[in-house]
């Protein structure tokens, strides 16, 4: 199955074309949630922000849309029945979030405002799953085929298990070397695997520290990294030069040129 809905403000649905999505109001009154910034990640102090929260449930399971809507917040929104969500006209709409059902973020988006170009979506590390179906058993006695194909695949791997100091990072796999340079044609998928338990690990549009400057074309996963993979599938990414960073050090950084 599937839904459409348009959403104008912060309550007011309408062109609503089935039944997965329903719009939520918090048990202590009022029309949105107060929830923490789901795009902040540590921080001295937290902030909230105010949301409107859907619930969107097929037969596999339930999970929670919320957008930082405001009075003037104009967009639809489809789902394809399986938590996979197109956002249409988005006005006024800078952020979204998926969550399970207990509030635990699964990934986000970034609308235009920010990006300044596609939706992009963020797949925070450590961040939780889509309900799924599960798939039935193999049959143990069929090894006519052992590989794994529910696996993913990329096209450049690399992996960083040492680093120089805080001046370069040291990268094996498909790549090798101190801060080497990384090569992709449009729609290749690069994962970098940092296991260094430190030196947060981003894909930027631009050599800086700190979080800004990330890519908001394509998609990717895993942003900030410091004990798994970043990922970044480059369909649809403009050829020029990015880069692999270090939020903390800005010596430790790499090219990715896509082409």
């Amino acid at each position: 199955m599937s839904d459409s809905l348009v959403l104008t403000g912060v309550k007011d649905v309408r062109k609503h074309t089935g039944t997965e999505m329903l719009r939520l109001n918090p048990k202590g009154g009022g029309d949105t949630f107060q929830l923490k910034r789901w795009w902040v990640e540590g921080g001295v102090s937290t902030v909230y922000e105010d949301a409107t929260v859907f619930n969107v449930t097929t037969a596999i399971g339930t999970v929670k849309l919320a957008l930082a809507t405001s009075m003037s917040t104009n967009v639809r929104i489809d789902h394809d029945g399986s938590f996979n969500f197109t956002f249409i006209g988005v006005n006024e709409l800078s952020r979204a979030a998926l969550y399970t059902d207990t509030f635990e973020l699964i990934e986000h988006y970034v609308f235009p405002s920010i990006s300044g170009g596609k939706v992009m979506t963020v797949t925070p590390a450590g961040g939780s799953v889509r309900p799924a179906v599960t798939p039935p058993p193999s049959d143990s006695s069929d090894s006519s085929d052992s590989s794994d194909s529910s696996a993913p695949t990329y096209d450049v791997t690399v992996t960083i298990d040492s680093a120089n100091g805080s001046s370069g990072y040291i990268l094996s796999g498909d790549v090798t070397g101190e801060n080497s340079a990384i090569n992709l044609s449009v729609g290749d998928t690069l994962s970098i695997t940092n296991n260094l338990n430190a030196h947060p690990l981003f894909i930027k549009t631009a050599s800086s520290t700190g979080t800004g400057d990330q890519v908001s074309e394509g998609t990717v996963t895993g942003q900030g990294s410091t004990n798994s993979e970043v990922t970044w599938d480059t369909a649809g990414v403009t050829p020029g030069t990015y880069y692999y960073q270090c939020s903390a050090h800005l010596d430790m950084n790499g090219e990715i040129v896509v082409s």
